[in-house]
């Protein structure tokens, strides 16, 4: 276009040719949307774009009207003279344009003109759709995306939550089709009369009315209504059903991988052999049954202490996890990005919902692809409430489960991935602070993975190290676990117990093998191997979510006594099988089972008894412990106690050294001590297990010193 060389520079709002030979025309919709339709025409001006810069065209540009539009303005614009009749056609051609969402959302007064703009030139760079982005950026409600959308296709827009709640639709109007249908095309029937059927959609499209014509007869009139009607409906019809699959998917799938029951007949049968053989051991020859059970438990911890040395070797010499550099992130084309979904299980957390909130929101990906899911117990009435006022961003919504059993965090992310939109999907704990760009390293690493790769695990660490000294041990733990241990089973081909958050999932991986056991209260570990099982590979990422580690020392008794009660579980239940787990596992992969997932509770038990056999022979000489151990074995022990306190020593102190925590280095040379706290939460967790085997010890959070510095982190 060419602008007149005076004082008011004169345009042309014909459309024009590029040099490529492409028609193009100066007035866009969406900047024209920038003045209300009606101002507009009355006075004769029109915003219209040219290379990047909005302008006003005016018929009549000296006129008091224009000149006070322009000074009320909170848009920088330029003032240009325009032909009358040229601005006149430029009109029409944007009123016959002004059905789309955008303009047609100012016109309604839902939008402002200077927030449409900034969320098309959002859409452009990032794709997706506009009313997700506008609820993304808080600029729409879902409520309000579904009223325009009504207007824009000239419908009567259904409101499922008029009133004191969810608008009932009769019985035999849901019957008409399966559950399936319903919740994957996000639509609900509102009424069903002789002739018609009325149903309400997130989308109208089309395809629904021609699917229900094949089970209905009349007429089907569909309607639009709002993504979180729909969801609240669903919930209201099937809660029970989708409660009832969160507990027995599993079980039902494969009844042979649910903790539902402890112990298989085959279990008890055996179980009940060795106790009454070991009695009669004990009655008949008490001496060499100890020597021999003595000998076992050294030989087992012996192998135990050669095997982690082996998974360390790599590790401990160099980086094995996978890493994504900013070349691979720049890389990504963010339009193409899939969508995501993150469950956040909540139970009295008020106090985290700020931190949380915070973390989430510091996510880079695109927003309207986020599907957040904060999963919440309708018999926890205050964090319910706490997060109904906390004025949550359009992509976290609240999901209510129903008060059930058992109260595990594996039975409410089964509840939520009924309804997760994502091609994946990862858990946060309420707590958790993830790297901005984790879920984007987490697409990069599923794509250099390959498809056999079912889960990306990224790296736990916290934010309250420095508080006291368990936190400082619980930090180095951490440090060697995922920064030597996880990555080391990755190098050796071995089934990886999985943390318990930040583990990035394919959902049609997960939902091919039945999701999480509710029943399991390590459902990450037994996770990890029912992947394996399958045939998936984890891999881990270098990236790193911080957590609040537990600083008093009750509240980790509970929290590690339920992990240890956990492996003891899923040992149990993978072993109901054990020629079949070789097979599925492979011999590598059944020995890393049995070293990872039964080696761990076992050295956390043993220690304490070595411990106090050692004490009792320094103090008092006492004759049975020299019995029980002949010279041979003697000096097995020795090595064992020796090699296996230097080596994890060692190992916490390279951990917390690689991972850039020097001054943690010191705290490891004491991990001794750390690992008698270990055997207290292991002897609890051996009673809770035949006890209270499925009961959730609620870790408490919160009680990290300094709100602030929580943020900060």
């Amino acid at each position: 276009m060419t602008l007149a060389a005076s004082r008011m520079p004169y345009v042309s709002l014909l459309p024009y040719r590029t040099q490529e030979g492409e028609l193009r025309d100066p007035v866009v919709p969406e900047v024209a949307a920038l003045i209300d339709r009606g101002v507009a025409r009355a006075l004769e001006i029109l915003p219209f774009d040219a290379g990047g810069d909005v302008f006003i065209a005016a018929a009549r540009p000296e006129s008091e009207e224009v000149q006070a539009l322009m000074r009320g303005l909170d848009v920088k614009v330029r003032l240009c003279r325009a032909d009358a009749q040229e601005l006149e056609q430029a009109q029409d051609r944007v009123d016959r344009e002004f059905g789309r969402f955008g303009q047609l959302a100012v016109a309604m007064g839902r939008l402002r003109p200077r927030d449409l703009l900034s969320a098309l030139d959002e859409q452009a760079r990032l794709g997706g759709r506009l009313g997700a982005v506008l609820v993304r950026r808080g600029a729409l409600t879902p409520f309000d995306v579904a009223q325009v959308m009504a207007r824009q296709s000239r419908l009567p827009f259904v409101d499922l939550l008029a009133g004191d709640g969810v608008t009932a639709s009769p019985r035999e109007a849901w019957d008409l089709m399966p559950e399936a249908f319903w919740r994957e095309r996000s639509v609900v029937p509102v009424d069903r009369l002789e002739g018609r059927l009325v149903v309400a959609a997130v989308e109208t499209d089309p395809g629904v009315a021609s699917d229900l014509g094949r089970a209905f007869p009349g007429e089907v009139r569909v309607f639009p209504t709002g993504r979180r009607d729909v969801q609240a409906a669903l919930h209201r019809r099937y809660g029970q059903e989708y409660l009832s699959r969160s507990r027995s998917e599993l079980l039902e799938l494969r009844p042979e991988d649910s903790a539902r029951a402890l112990l298989s007949r085959g279990q008890k049968i055996l179980l009940a052999f060795l106790a009454g053989l070991l009695a009669v051991s004990l009655l008949r020859l008490p001496l060499l049954t100890a020597i021999v059970l003595n000998t076992l438990s050294q030989v087992a911890y012996m192998i135990l202490t050669l095997f982690k040395l082996w998974i360390f070797r790599r590790p401990a010499a160099a980086r094995v996890e996978m890493e994504v550099a900013e070349d691979d992130l720049a890389a990504l084309d963010e339009a193409s990005l899939p969508p995501y979904t993150v469950f956040v299980p909540l139970r009295s957390e008020t106090s985290v919902l700020p931190v949380l909130t915070q973390a989430l929101q510091s996510l880079d990906y695109p927003k309207d692809r986020l599907d957040v899911k904060l999963l919440l117990e309708e018999d926890d009435p205050e964090t319910i409430a706490a997060v109904s006022r906390a004025g949550l961003p359009g992509f976290i919504e609240m999901v209510v489960l129903p008060a059930a059993d058992p109260r595990t965090k594996p039975k409410a992310c089964n509840y939520g991935l009924q309804d997760a939109r994502g091609d994946y999907v990862v858990i946060y704990d309420a707590e958790d602070i993830p790297d901005p760009l984790q879920l984007k390293k987490a697409i990069v690493a599923f794509r250099k993975a390959g498809p056999d790769v079912g889960c990306v695990q990224a790296k736990l660490s916290f934010f309250n190290k420095e508080q006291n000294l368990l936190t400082r041990w619980f930090t180095t733990e951490y440090a060697m676990w995922f920064g030597l241990m996880l990555p080391g089973l990755q190098e050796s081909g071995m089934p990886i117990p999985l943390g318990g958050t930040s583990n990035h999932l394919r959902a049609d991986v997960l939902r091919e093998i039945g999701a999480w056991d509710p029943y399991n209260v390590t459902e990450d570990a037994d996770l990890g191997v029912r992947l394996h099982k399958a045939g998936y590979r984890t891999v881990i990422v270098d990236s790193e979510t911080l957590e609040e580690a537990n600083s008093d020392f009750v509240n980790w008794v509970r929290q590690r006594s339920r992990w240890v009660k956990g492996y003891v579980q899923t040992w149990l239940v993978h072993m109901r099988h054990p020629l079949r787990l070789w097979r599925e596992l492979g011999p590598r992969g059944f020995l890393g089972f049995q070293a990872m997932v039964a080696g761990t509770p076992f050295t956390f038990l043993m220690n304490p008894l070595y411990w106090l056999m050692t004490t009792a022979w320094f103090l008092a000489s006492w004759g049975a412990v020299q019995q029980v151990f002949p010279s041979w074995l003697y000096y097995m022990g020795m090595l064992n106690l020796l090699l296996g306190s230097f080596m994890f020593a060692y190992l916490n102190m390279v951990a917390a050294y690689r991972r850039g925590d020097d001054e943690l280095v010191k705290y490891a040379v004491f991990a001794p001590l750390y690992w008698g706290l270990m055997s207290v939460a292991a002897a609890k967790a051996l009673i809770q297990i035949f006890t209270r085997p499925s009961h959730w010890e609620k870790t408490e959070h919160g009680l990290t010193e300094g709100r602030e510095n929580t943020r900060a982190a």
